[in-house]
């Protein structure tokens, strides 16, 4: 049985990642430890939540048994785009995993658990039912879940007891990277099948999305600009913000080229030029950015790249654009957590 508690609204001074970790190795890791050997979190809970929502309000915390150490911490968005970065720079100032505590920022599978709320019985995982509809064009799984306590529950408790049973089932991580539209069903799908064959869909579905290198693959599309001009992008897949949540900042990169066919894209040696200017970028960012689409149309093509708003990272770039001979290159900068200025390429 997993304990986790749910978010409020307190301040959130500047560094209170700084604050929480100080006090966790002074005196928060062995209360919370013995707090558990007690079986009584009502105290210090409460702290843990105090000290967790002065980083964030929107941020939630859990504890559950660890894979290496006897415990996690786990402090997590639980879904919410605008608070993962967070949650990433918790974990990123985390101390070294020990033999009592290890630490993380996304809640992890545990199919072989139950969901516990407040005034509802225990809700078993492996009563549950799931239709799994895959989506290629999205690059995700539908699925809509029925739980046999689901005819008994107000729709409100039925959407947490849904959310609560994939995180469990798949993991934090594979719910927001792969799961797309999620609905419940108060009566049995004639097309559903046990929760427990969700996994294996997923792993299957994840697998057709990986490209030779293990890395990601990517997708071209075409389309046209509002003027009707040719249109020609590329962008990572899946594109979701889950899977690097440090990177919350957006830098367009606008590239003009001279060089160009009728139809407005670029010849064939300006677009090598392209790529070498490319990598000529992506090569200043290290860990601390990712180029993750690029859209060329007439005459110009912008590459969205996504970088770590607490680091010099859209400096680096901003110092690395001089020298281009078709024209200036021009830079967007923005604060998109959960990478909506790129939706429109999902």
């Amino acid at each position: 049985m997993r304990i986790f508690k749910r978010r409020r609204t307190t301040a959130a001074p500047a560094d209170a990642i700084g604050a929480f970790w100080t006090w966790w190795r002074q005196t928060g890791a062995t209360q919370i430890a013995a707090a558990i050997a007690e079986r009584d979190l009502t105290a210090a809970g409460a702290v843990l939540s105090e000290r967790v929502h002065k980083i964030h309000e929107n941020l939630d915390w859990e504890l559950s048994l660890g894979l290496h150490a006897k415990h996690v911490l786990i402090v997590t968005a639980a879904g919410d785009p605008g608070t993962r970065a967070i949650a990433r720079r918790w974990l990123r100032a985390a101390p070294v995993s020990d033999q009592l505590w290890e630490y993380a920022d996304m809640r992890r599978p545990s199919p072989d658990g139950g969901i516990k709320f407040d005034g509802m019985p225990l809700v078993a995982i492996e009563t549950a039912l799931v239709t799994i509809e895959p989506d290629r064009r999205e690059a995700a799984l539908h699925v809509e879940v029925h739980h046999p306590t689901f005819p008994a529950l107000p729709e409100e408790l039925r959407q947490r007891v849904t959310f609560r049973l994939l995180d469990l089932v798949l993991g934090e991580e594979l719910v927001e990277t792969w799961i797309g539209a999620i609905s419940t069903a108060v009566e049995p799908p004639a097309n559903a099948v046990p929760i427990s064959e969700l996994l294996p869909a997923v792993a299957s579905f994840a697998a057709a999305h990986v490209a030779e290198d293990g890395g990601p693959s990517w997708r071209l599309m075409e389309g046209e600009t509002p003027a009707g001009d040719r249109l020609v992008a590329t962008a990572m897949v899946p594109l979701r913000s889950i899977q690097m949540p440090h990177l919350d900042t957006h830098v367009a990169v606008e590239v003009p080229y001279k060089a160009a066919r009728e139809d407005g894209l670029p010849q064939d040696e300006t677009l090598s030029h392209l790529r070498d200017f490319e990598d000529h970028l992506s090569d200043r960012l290290g860990d601390s950015g990712r180029l993750l689409a690029h859209e060329t149309a007439a005459g110009s093509r912008i590459l969205h790249y996504y970088v770590d708003g607490t680091t010099p990272a859209a400096a680096q770039l901003q110092a690395a654009i001089t020298g281009w001979p078709d024209g200036p290159v021009t830079l967007a900068v923005s604060t998109d957590a959960g990478w909506e200025d790129v939706r429109h390429l999902t």
